[in-house]
């Protein structure tokens, strides 16, 4: 499944010519990195669990910026996400073990920093609710109101 899902998700960013491009093709290199970091012995339980809560937002329909009903752009939270979980993780357990599962161009934390610091210049404040509704943070309010106050910023 990994594969043909992340060749779909390739395929779709391939084409899209939109704003934030060069955020939104990084999609399927960060699927990729949680696919494969999710099966390193390395990782601890906690780190396994932002792996697995970043794989299920990034396929799942019903996160904020829906790919189904904005196609490719939707997979700017997803990428945000991704990133934010490889950056936990290349800071605790180190980089080069998220490195040896990057297939980027540039370093993956190169990218990483670059990813977040545009989500935070874009979102600010706003990106740690997208972080709660996909369970990477822990939540401080309710999720609902969260996710309906996320879709007013970033829609």
């Amino acid at each position: 499944m990994p594969s043909a899902y992340l060749q779909s998700v390739k395929d779709q960013v391939a084409k899209y010519a939109g704003t934030l491009r060069d955020v939104i093709i990084l999609a399927p290199v960060y699927g990729m990195l949680m696919f494969t970091l999710m099966r390193d012995p390395r990782l601890t339980q906690r780190q396994r669990l932002l792996v697995d809560a970043a794989i299920a937002y990034l396929v799942s329909p019903d996160d904020v910026i829906p790919e189904d009903e904005v196609g490719p752009y939707g997979y700017l939270d997803d990428v945000f996400c991704c990133a934010y979980v490889a950056h936990r993780i290349g800071e605790e357990l180190g980089w080069d073990v998220v490195e040896e599962h990057w297939t980027g161009d540039r370093s993956a934390l190169e990218v990483s920093r670059a990813v977040l610091a545009r989500e935070q210049e874009m979102l600010g404040d706003a990106g740690d609710d997208i972080l709660r509704f996909a369970g990477l943070l822990e939540s401080t309010a309710d999720p609902e109101a969260n996710a309906a106050r996320i879709a007013l910023e970033v829609g």
